[in-house]
């Protein structure tokens, strides 16, 4: 069953000005319980992304959890009274010698991660820096040996307020690439305005392109979205299974975490499945999330139609998406991170992640450093003797 939050469940007076408490949540029964307090406080939250929201994570826990997360949740909820008014989903990854704090949805093995970015801490409008301090202290309170907490946008509150954490002193900052975003705030014309001449050009004879051939740009309905995501699959894991690679569908875990996503978010308008068909083929199918004004192109699956004549299937695919989205009054057309000359000749602006890092003095990281030292090792002379 669909469920999609209630703003009007969520109105209701401020806050008294009651003291911050912190709740630790370590039983997924307790989280679930809280669900419609996550709801309302997601709703209300500038930090607010699809990676913080209570289908991404829950799902993710389900899927994932039993592999990865032995260690168990370690939510950190912030109240007011009964008010939910922070969050900060994490849980303890014990697969190695030194116990890591993670976010929950981090810390797959490569073949199989979601790559969430945007990672922060939810709270109320105004809690930034009461939310930031109690939710540093609470992880400053925790067991754990290392701390990572990935993809962090350069103005999060766990950033901003990174100094009422204890151990601040060692806390590695290291920049983790950028997001290029197109801004359609004004107007998809008004956006292409924004572009260089070049790229502006390039945009209309794309379209034009399209148009002329005929193609259709086709959008998933709560009924068909299996049938769409099914040709994402199809098209995605053609173009990288013909250079020799798996693609990331081809991890059983991956997949159903994304139908996991696709059936409750789909019907809402919350997930987008758009496919650009040439004669009932498909040629491109995107993949993103909408959250609030903004949209993020999560994944695509682009294959050449020889006679669709089309050039760039794929940013033309994105061209015409991105008009469906501004019509709608979606402002933001976000490419998540990652470089491509096709996002580098659409994009209007970017926004900066970092990553959080600390490692507590013990003898379990001491270990773990060793371990993984002679891992490293031990994979350098089996590759040198494959060479001889």
């Amino acid at each position: 069953m669909m469920y999609a939050p209630n703003p009007e469940a969520c109105e209701g007076d401020a806050p008294a000005k009651e003291p911050l408490t912190a709740r630790m949540i370590e039983d997924a029964a307790e989280w679930d319980a809280i669900r419609a307090d996550w709801d309302c406080l997601y709703l209300a939250s500038p930090t607010a992304t699809p990676a913080l929201d209570f289908v991404w994570l829950r799902c993710w826990w389900q899927i994932y959890g039993p592999v990865y997360g032995a260690g168990g949740l370690r939510i950190v909820t912030l109240w007011r009274g009964r008010q939910l008014v922070g969050a900060l989903p994490l849980y303890l990854d014990t697969a190695h010698v030194a116990r890591c704090l993670r976010f929950i949805s981090t810390g797959e093995a490569e073949y199989e991660e979601t790559c969430p970015d945007y990672l922060n801490l939810l709270h109320l409008p105004g809690e930034e820096g009461a939310c930031a301090r109690a939710a540093w202290a609470a992880v400053d309170a925790m067991q754990w040996d290392k701390l990572e907490f990935l993809d962090l946008p350069d103005d999060s509150p766990l950033l901003r307020w990174r100094e009422a954490f204890a151990a601040s002193a060692r806390l590695k900052i290291a920049p983790r690439g950028a997001c290029p975003m197109a801004d359609i705030g004004q107007g998809f014309e008004a956006y292409l305005a924004q572009l260089s001449s070049k790229s502006r050009k390039r945009a209309r004879q794309e379209i034009r392109k399209v148009e002329r051939s005929g193609a259709v740009l086709e959008f998933a309905s709560e009924a068909d979205a299996g049938r769409y995501f099914d040709d994402l699959i199809l098209v995605h894991q053609h173009r990288w299974t013909a250079d020799g690679w798996p693609g990331c569908f081809s991890a059983p875990r991956f997949t159903e975490f994304h139908r996991c996503l696709v059936r409750e978010w789909v019907g809402s308008g919350r997930a987008v499945l758009a496919r650009l068909s040439y004669q009932g083929t498909p040629c491109v199918v995107l993949y993103g999330f909408v959250t609030g004004g903004k949209f993020d192109l999560y994944q695509q699956g682009v294959q050449l139609v020889e006679k669709a004549a089309i050039h760039s299937p794929g940013a033309a695919a994105n061209l015409l998406l991105m008009a469906h989205l501004a019509g709608r009054g979606v402002t933001c057309y976000d490419f998540l991170r990652g470089a491509s000359a096709f996002k580098e000749s659409l994009t209007t602006t970017q926004r900066l992640l970092s990553s959080l890092e600390c490692r507590r003095r013990s003898v379990r990281v001491l270990l773990d450093q060793v371990l993984r030292l002679l891992a490293r090792l031990r994979r350098r002379i089996v590759l040198r003797a494959s060479h001889r």
